[in-house]
Order: structure tokens, then C-alpha cells, then sequence
């Protein structure tokens, strides 16, 4: 039977989503080792984070470095070596710094990734941070940052950010390009070693995992050496300015960038996954209310959106637009009538609700598809200090949307008097 094209399938309500749990092991070394199998695709990721990152940095300077250098030489192999061996096998590496954590990330063939994980275990062993490699890392690093802070936007995002964290908290601090040839090798191999310790590691397996696999990632763990105690990182309470306000004056800039921030309650407060919705409504995606006001209807700017910045204990919401500096101000005066409109549930349409679910839920989906979108779930759960169970508390807020749940958490945490503002322009 040929079916009728003319018409349109029926719409079927999402179903409950379920995220698949990893397998926990407490290796006897102290380290920490997530598992989960699944999927078709002949592939295996292995993603290492050591305890540290940002708010852990000796200097932002050094926190520049560090992360593209740990991949860039170990004690056995130098920087060519470890590209070359990589590359012949068609896999992938990645270092990152993160808030609380260095992360180092492969992803390999099935039928290579043997050979690969003793490479890892001499990476994250004994890592190089050789001064020749040092220095190129500097100047490069040095070039990327001078174009990248003469920028609008990162100017005002780098005010907003010590407006919001306060001077001299450890994630406001940027590094200086003029600074980055001053940091050592030696530098860094011993802020390496104060953090080296099975401990401090969590590893993340994940893709079509054979039990060899398991086993050699476990014993790989087993033989990393402990030259530093056991850390525990905490991201320290944002000590916010009493200034409200700041510009940064760029004559000749093109177009002006503003950022907003207002601070939020963390992710151990039972509010913070309905605030999170709250601020996707206000600016979380192209149908969101700024984007349909400020974009569609004013035409202030090409974009504008609003997302979470969350951490355990704190977390706050930011804005980011660029416009032309004849519509920096009522851009801010208009984001901020929409913060108040959001207060009285009579300005939330049914269609309004129904697309934030539909599109959270989406978003949760997405979570589930493969098994390394579920690792990637668990990981930054982990790595962030979500609370146990934090997918279903997500899905329990977006079934239990409405508009009188969001107008009330926005007369509870929309203080628009208390908005940190900082534009860049002219």
C-alpha cells in the first residue's frame, strides 16, 4: 500500500527519557573509572581529567600553557613522535583546561586503541613541558590573545566577568600575552606534580568497549605515579562589585558589545534547574523572547542570547549582544523590560510553553543518543557538582512547565536593580 504523502504524520508526545547509568570503579590506586558500552561504531573514547583547572592555576599565564603542552611530549616520546604515533592510527587528541579540571581526550579505532593507551598512561605520567616546545606554545598563544582581547567582545565580557566574580577571584584573572615567555618548564612540571595523583584522576570510557579495553585502561591507571596529595577543588564564592556599571571606551571599534549578568543561586539550590529554564525562555534559543523583541522586532542587533553560568554553589545568567552604539542603550533598557514582563505569567503564551518543552526535551533527547553523549552527560555532571540524578530532575522541571512556576521564579530572582552591566565600543 502506497501511503498518502498529502498528509502529514501524527504528532506523538516525547516519551519518558531514561539516561543509562555508567559503570563506577574504584580502582585501589585512588582513581576513579567511568565505563559505558554501547553503539555499533568501532570506536573508543578515553577522556582523563586531573583535578585543577582554572580556579587551580598558579597563573592565568600558565594556565594558558599547560593544557596544549601536557599533550606536547611525554619522558618516552617527544612532541613528533606522539603526533606521528596518533596520526598513523587515525585517532584524535585534545587537552583542554576546564574550572575544575585538566582534561585530555582520545578518540581511536577499536583495532588501535591497545597500542594507544600506554601512550596515554606516558602523557599523563610524565609529560615533557619541553622549553623549546614552551616557547613556540608562548609566542602562538601570545599572537591568538592579542587579536582576541583587542576585540569588543571579549572586553566587555572579561569587565562583565570582574564585575560579576570580583577583582582577583581566580576565574576573572586573564593572562597577559606580554607575560606568557616568562612562564618556565620548570614552572610547570612542578605545578604538574603538586596535582599528579591517581586520586585526583577521573577517567571517562566510553564508545563500543571491549573488556580488554576495561582492563588495560585500569592497569594503565594502576602505574600512574602519586607526586602530589589528594586535591579537592572548589570554586571560591564570587565577590561581587559594588560598581554596577562600567564601559570600556574602543573609538575605533565597528560595532559595540554588551554583556549582562545577573547572579543566580548554584546547582545545589532546588530552584536552579526551573531558573535555567527561565533564562532559556528570556534568551536560550532563536525562538526566545529577546530574540523575537530585541532581534526580530527592533532590529538592535543580528543576535542576542542569555545563557547559565552555573557552579555548585553560585551560578549567574549572561547576556551577550553586539550592536551599533546608537542601540547600545535601549538594547540594555529593553532586556531589561523583558526581564520584567517575564514576572506576570499573563505575558507566557500556551505556544510559548509548549516550544520551551518541546525544545528542552529535544535537548535531553540529544543527551542519549550515542554512548558518548551520555558519557558526555555523566562527565560534566561530574566534573561540574551536579547533584545525583540531575537528568531527571531536568526532565521532571520541563514536564511540570508553566507559566505560573516561571513568572514566580522570575519575581523571586529577576532583580533587575541588581543587573551587572559592561559594554565596549565606542
Amino acid at each position: 500500500m502506497t501511503p498518502d504523502r498529502t498528509i502529514p504524520p501524527e504528532i506523538q508526545p516525547m516519551p519518558m527519557l531514561t539516561m543509562p547509568e555508567p559503570e563506577v570503579t574504584l580502582l585501589p590506586s585512588g582513581a576513579t573509572l567511568y565505563s559505558y558500552s554501547g553503539g555499533d561504531s568501532p570506536v573508543t573514547r578515553i577522556s582523563v581529567a586531573l583535578a585543577g583547572g582554572v580556579v587551580f592555576r598558579p597563573s592565568p599565564e600558565a594556565g594558558a600553557l599547560i593544557a596544549p603542552l601536557w599533550i606536547e611530549g611525554s619522558r618516552g616520546m617527544d612532541a613528533e613522535a606522539i603526533a606521528d604515533f596518533i596520526d598513523y592510527r587515525g585517532a584524535w587528541i585534545n587537552a583542554d583546561m576546564g574550572i575544575r579540571s585538566m582534561n585530555l581526550t582520545v578518540s581511536a579505532l577499536n583495532n588501535s586503541v591497545a597500542e594507544i593507551i600506554p601512550v596515554i598512561g606516558g602523557i599523563v605520567s610524565a609529560p615533557a613541558f619541553e622549553e623549546s616546545r614552551l616557547q613556540q606554545m608562548a609566542r602562538r598563544t601570545a599572537a591568538s590573545l592579542g587579536v582576541e582581547q583587542s576585540t569588543t567582545a571579549w572586553n566587555a565580557g572579561s569587565a562583565l566577568r570582574t564585575l560579576v566574580y570580583g577583582a582577583g577571584h581566580s576565574l576573572q584573572s586573564e593572562p597577559d600575552p606580554s607575560r606568557l615567555d616568562s612562564v618556565t618548564s620548570g614552572q610547570l612540571t612542578d605545578y604538574y606534580r603538586s596535582l599528579l595523583s591517581p586520586a585526583n584522576l577521573s577517567v571517562f570510557l566510553s564508545g563500543k568497549l571491549s573488556d580488554d579495553t576495561i582492563v588495560a585502561v585500569s592497569r594503565m591507571l594502576e602505574e600512574i605515579p602519586s607526586t602530589g596529595p589528594r586535591r579537592t577543588i572548589d570554586v571560591p564564592a564570587f565577590n561581587p562589585s559594588a560598581e554596577r556599571r562600567t564601559h570600556i571606551s574602543m573609538p575605533q571599534s565597528q560595532q559595540s558589545a554588551v554583556r549582562m549578568g545577573l547572579v543566580l543561586p548554584g546547582r545545589e539550590n532546588p530552584d536552579f534547574v526551573m531558573l535555567r529554564l527561565l533564562v532559556l525562555a528570556l534568551g536560550g534559543y532563536f525562538g526566545s523572547r529577546l530574540m523575537l523583541n530585541v532581534r526580530e522586532d527592533k532590529g538592535y542587533t543580528y543576535g542576542i542570547n542569555a545563557v547559565t553560568i552555573g557552579y555548585p554553589r553560585q551560578a549567574y545568567m549572561s547576556i551577550s549582544a553586539e550592536a551599533d552604539a546608537a542601540y547600545v542603550e535601549p538594547l540594555i533598557t529593553e532586556t531589561i523590560a523583558e526581564m520584567e514582563r517575564m514576572k506576570d505569567e499573563s505575558s507566557y503564551t500556551a505556544d510559548e510553553i509548549d516550544r520551551l518543552r518541546r525544545i528542552s526535551l529535544s535537548n535531553l533527547a540529544a543527551m542519549i543518543d550515542t554512548p558518548f553523549t551520555i558519557m558526555d552527560h555523566h562527565r560534566s555532571s561530574i566534573l561540574a557538582g551536579a547533584p545525583a540524578g540531575y537528568f531527571g530532575q531536568q526532565q521532571h522541571a520541563v514536564l511540570n512547565l508553566s507559566a505560573e512556576r516561571l513568572a514566580a521564579l522570575a519575581r523571586k530572582y529577576f532583580d533587575t536593580s541588581r543587573l551587572y552591566i559592561a559594554t565596549a565600543g565606542a
